[in-house]
């Protein structure tokens, strides 16, 4: 009977415990089962319900679990996002995130930039270069072009290109840069084109080497030239011993060739051309300019159909400025003969030297005016700068202006300037270039000067 009742229901032999259920193995069992883990609280916010649905699941499967073990769960990092309208950083915990709208996330249209947002921002791209504070280097001292000018260009045609020429200590550096937009108040130091210093004049020095090139906020394009015919160039070339070319056999053969080179350079690629002479007239300097329009090259052309001596070629006008001009070049008979010995020299040349700029034109004086004078040509005259006056002694004398017979300097260069800028613009070539192509296209020119034949042969014919 015992054995029968040892079996289970399966037929199967039950084991019994020793002891029974009584004694202290009943106490250990009670103990065991009255310190079952129960299940832990996960407190979790509104965004992690799968997170907590998940971890609720892994602690019903496994019931033997600790709380130890749970608690080193690794936990999701919760990210708080707020709106950008309320000026902050989207504030983050555990990884950073990129700030991100709100509107974004919740699968909203960002708003698109206004007509006015757009406009602003693509300022910067429509608006051109900054206006140059100095000058720049076209043509070096070694007579090499340079690129670094062509930044400051646009693609656009409404320009003007103005040249000066003279010699050495004329003032054609001041003209330029007073034409630029200095006053004559300024500074020798502030002026876009270095002038001459105290110093450097006292050792007969120049301070411009090759050419070099301004673009005013105008669109006005300034070319300023070393000194033609210079003993200064000549000196520089022979006491920092600068290699001559094999062509030339000397050096003063060498410095005139160069000064040939920028005059046939400057009358081909500049609409006006500024002749400054600090005294009237140096017959060398007449020469000169009329051998340099001789040998300038032809204006080049791209039609094939026309061969070249169908095309015009180009001729800047040319404009005499008389600087330092004293109180008798301002009478009438100084003028007419000034004007009488202009039309003389150049009355077979094919610059433009009549009827474009001159004193008559502006009627800044009261004798120099068309009605007693007939002829036309380009020619100004511009007195000394002002200076400041003396007063040490407090007279009523001192007080006065002084009596010049003629305008002053500010109002006769204020007329100047006006005049050159509303000039005509004449075309280069058949076709209307623009600044970043009539860079181009002084470049080749000036490619085409330096390899030229006749300058070559006008080289040889030297002494």
């Amino acid at each position: 009977m015992s054995d029968i009742a040892d079996r289970g229901r399966g037929g199967g032999r039950r084991r019994r415990p020793r002891g029974g259920l009584t004694g202290p193995m009943r106490k250990d069992r009670d103990y065991d089962m009255d310190t079952t883990p129960t299940r832990p609280i996960i407190l979790a916010k509104h965004e992690d319900r799968e997170m907590s649905s998940q971890m609720s699941r892994e602690s019903r499967g496994s019931s033997s679990t600790s709380p130890a073990s749970t608690s080193r769960h690794p936990e999701k990092p919760v990210t708080v996002l707020k709106s950008r309208e309320e000026g902050q950083r989207p504030i983050t915990s555990g990884v950073s995130l990129p700030s991100i709208p709100v509107s974004t996330l919740q699968g909203e249209t960002p708003p698109q930039p206004t007509f006015l947002h757009r406009t602003i921002e693509g300022s910067n791209k429509l608006s051109g270069p900054q206006e140059m504070s100095r000058c720049l280097k076209l043509i070096d001292e070694h007579n090499q072009w340079c690129e670094q000018a062509s930044e400051t260009l646009l693609e656009q045609t409404d320009f003007l290109v103005v040249g000066v020429v003279g010699l050495q200590g004329s003032g054609k550096s001041t003209i330029l840069s007073l034409l630029a937009g200095n006053t004559d108040t300024d500074p020798s130091r502030n002026y876009i084109f270095p002038a001459q210093t105290r110093e450097v004049r006292e050792e007969c020095g120049h301070m411009t080497n090759g050419i070099d090139i301004h673009v005013t906020s105008q669109r006005v394009i300034l070319l300023d030239s070393q000194p033609l015919l210079s003993a200064s160039v000549l000196d520089q070339l022979i006491h920092n011993e600068k290699k001559i070319p094999p062509e030339y056999n000397f050096a003063e053969n060498y410095a005139e060739i160069q000064s040939m080179q920028h005059v046939s350079f400057l009358l081909t690629v500049c609409n006006v051309v500024l002749v400054v002479q600090d005294w009237f007239t140096d017959m060398a300097l007449l020469r000169f300019l009329l051998t340099a329009e001789m040998l300038k090259p032809s204006t080049p052309t791209h039609d094939t159909s026309s061969t070249s001596d169908d095309q015009p070629d180009f001729y800047p006008h040319v404009v005499f400025v008389q600087n330092k001009a004293r109180r008798e070049d301002f009478s009438v008979e100084n003028f007419t003969a000034m004007q009488k010995t202009l039309a003389n020299i150049f009355a077979d040349s094919k610059l433009k030297i009549k009827g474009d700029v001159g004193i008559l034109t502006g009627r800044q004086s009261f004798g120099l005016n068309p009605s007693h004078l007939k002829t036309n040509q380009n020619l100004f005259l511009l007195p000394q700068m002002d200076k400041q006056k003396d007063n040490s002694q407090d007279t009523l004398m001192s007080q006065l202006p002084e009596y010049r017979g003629y305008p002053s300097f500010q109002t006769l260069i204020n007329s100047l300037r006006g005049q050159i800028l509303s000039m005509p613009r004449d075309l280069h070539t058949h076709t209307t270039l623009s600044e970043k192509n009539w860079f181009h296209y002084a470049a080749r020119i000036w490619d085409s000067i330096k390899k030229s034949q006749l300058i070559a042969e006008y080289n040889r014919l030297l002494f």
